[in-house]
């Protein structure tokens, strides 16, 4: 390579890092962020596959809507040798928000191709009736209604009426967001499918003209709406969630970025780095553009959950819950049980988790904690997990030192009080679900299913300001944000290595069958400085009986946490395993499994499909006890 290329790369890099004036004035709240998105996309190229093509053909439109390259492209994406279910929102946002602006010929063959796609397979295109993972349920039916209500007349290939395709999308929709309202769902908050499970309800709600069917898309948007604001900080999502496959990185240097992050920028930026995302963003990386379809779809969430987002009312904490994945909604509950803190300058989630046996569908993918901090860098965030799924070297992206995908394992267990965390991990030699899973994911862990890897570890971002080891603590400093950590048995430290999510990040390894950490998290407010944190961790007492595995700790505000490791993994009533731990706080017993909440928090809760959000200045019920959604705003 050229001197003069290596100049023009850094500079474009270092561009991506201190964006414009111009553009540093243009993005400080959602309108202004949604319209420079929009108006910066008036000039991009149209080509590829519909899945990343329409959402920039409809912000064409936005901006002219009367380009005849962009209403070319939207007529014919349903002919593309890549159609695929991720065209559909698109094709029903276009004709919804800009058919006026296609030719009579034109809306003709959209209603063609429509006609032969109401089907389930796959042959000679993809159908929008089957049902898949949840959000390509969503992106199917959300769009299969308003086809049927813009086309009244068509002849589908199922034989259906668009009245009774109506009916079949409407009651397909109305059961399954009824029963999220009842025990969450599966792709909680993930950082990969959350915003491809909005949008299409986004659009439905805007377009749609039965009221109840708009009552169901409003009550589920405001529920995800209120579980995104309550775990978002700085944009990064809090865990526990589900279905992440590729990490949160506010300046990625790849194409593999958290399409859900992007919706996050938009609704409610991204703290310090907010003004890092430009409209080349946008116009180079593919997954970035689900993000274009919340900003086009007219819909948005009310103030009451930006307030929540920045954290007008933090501190607070929160319990939530996540089932496991079931047709139309009917999971098992209480699957995932979480517990968060929001801090104005940090983050922490932690969860406990009743496997399925064999873990069948995506369980691999959950991350399963997290700490997060205001940063200005990269990556600003601590995750801690053992390598169960990716217990090989030799399959690219699953190896044993695989973080940029979530994982989790049934040998990880935790306890938490607000700023304060305790996790253990107990590995026993053999993989006690052998061949009960999938053929290729079994396959992940067939290396070292007879000898399971016996260590806990986490990975810290390399541009923390500080590092310190001593008295078998490790303190971290960034900014106003202090992290102490204590494993509880002997450590080593990698510092070079790469690839998979190893790149920017230091990896902790403690290799025992029984270990763990010990995490709390402080700041300037609560401290005077970084030396005074890290002499009040070293003073807390730590108490370990590695015989039951029980370890208690007191924290520097005076709260006493103790966990006791729950070993057993037989299987409860309800086809989970019984592998949640007994954890005590001050002395009182944690909530039972069967008693954790959908929603609690200070400012959120949902109960008995009964959902209460209380801000400073307004207040919104969602009441689904009956059939349908009521909705009261004050």
């Amino acid at each position: 390579m050229k001197s003069s290329e290596i100049i023009y790369i850094f500079i474009c890099f270092i561009a991506t890092l201190f964006p414009t004036y111009s553009q540093a004035q243009s993005i400080n709240t959602y309108p202004e962020r949604k319209n420079y998105i929009l108006k910066g996309l008036s000039d991009v190229k149209l080509n590829g596959r519909g899945k990343y093509g329409l959402p920039k053909a409809c912000a064409v439109l936005w901006n002219n809507p009367h380009d005849s390259v962009a209403l070319n492209y939207i007529t014919y994406a349903l002919r593309d040798k890549n159609q695929s279910m991720f065209d559909f929102p698109g094709i029903a946002l276009a004709v919804g928000k800009f058919g006026k602006s296609f030719k009579p010929e034109q809306l003709a063959i959209i209603k063609a191709d429509l006609e032969r796609l109401a089907k389930i397979d796959k042959k000679n295109g993809q159908g929008f009736m089957g049902h898949g993972t949840e959000n390509h349920a969503i992106m199917m039916w959300t769009s299969a209604y308003l086809f049927a209500q813009y086309f009244p007349d068509a002849k589908w290939v199922n034989g259906m009426t668009s009245d009774q395709l109506k009916k079949e999308m409407k009651e397909r929709l109305r059961k399954t967001f009824q029963n999220i309202y009842s025990k969450g769902y599966y792709e909680y908050l993930s950082t990969t499918y959350e915003v491809i499970g909005d949008y299409p309800v986004a659009i439905l709600l805007e377009f749609s003209i039965d009221p109840e069917v708009k009552a169901i898309s409003e009550a589920f948007l405001i529920y995800k709406w209120a579980i995104l604001s309550l775990n978002s900080f700085d944009g990064g999502i809090v865990a526990p969630y589900g279905r992440m496959i590729s990490q949160e990185d506010y300046r990625p240097l790849s194409k593999a970025v958290s399409p859900t992050l992007y919706q996050n920028w938009l609704y409610w930026g991204w703290g310090m780095n907010t003004k890092a995302v430009s409209v080349q963003t946008f116009k180079d990386i593919p997954s970035t553009n689900h993000a274009i379809y919340s900003a086009l779809s007219g819909i948005s969430p009310p103030d009451v959950f930006n307030d929540i987002a920045l954290g007008k009312y933090s501190p607070f904490q929160t319990r939530s819950s996540a089932p496991t994945f079931g047709f139309y909604g009917s999971g098992i509950p209480n699957m995932m049980l979480r517990k968060t803190y929001r801090d104005k300058h940090f983050a922490m989630g932690t969860g406990n988790f009743r496997w399925v046996p064999g873990g069948s569908f995506a369980d691999y993918d959950i991350n399963g904690f997290n700490i997060l901090w205001s940063s200005k860098n990269q990556f600003n965030y601590i995750n801690c997990f053992h390598p169960f799924w990716n217990s090989s070297n030799n399959i690219q992206g699953r190896t044993q030192n695989t973080w940029d995908k979530g994982s989790v394992s049934p040998f990880m267990q935790t306890a938490q009080e607000k700023n304060t965390a305790i996790v253990l991990f107990n590995i026993p030699d053999k993989d006690p679900w052998p061949n009960k899973s999938k053929p290729e994911i079994w396959a992940w862990r067939n290396a070292n299913a007879n000898h399971l890897i016996k260590r806990g570890m986490l990975r810290f971002p390399k541009t923390v300001d500080q590092i310190i080891e001593t008295n078998g603590w490790i303190f971290l400093r960034e900014g106003e944000t202090y992290i102490g950590i204590k494993p509880l048995k002997d450590y080593y430290m990698e510092k070079n290595l790469y690839g998979e999510g190893l790149e920017g990040f230091n990896i902790v390894k403690s290799d025992f069958e029984k270990t763990g950490f010990v995490f709390e998290i402080g700041s300037s407010d609560g401290y005077d400085n970084f030396e005074s944190f890290k002499r009040k961790l070293m003073s807390n007492t730590i108490k370990i009986n590695w015989e039951n595995f029980s370890v208690e700790y007191s924290n520097s505000k005076g709260d006493h946490l103790k966990i006791q490791y729950n070993s057993g993994l037989e299987i409860d009533p309800d086809g989970l395993a019984n592998s949640i731990p007994q954890s005590w706080i001050n002395g009182k017993s944690e909530i039972a499994l069967e008693r954790w909440p959908v929603v609690q928090s200070p400012v959120i809760n949902l109960s008995n499909r009964i959902l209460n959000i209380k801000g400073i200045n307004s207040k919104i019920t969602v009441d689904w006890t009956g059939e349908f959604p009521k909705i009261n705003k004050f």
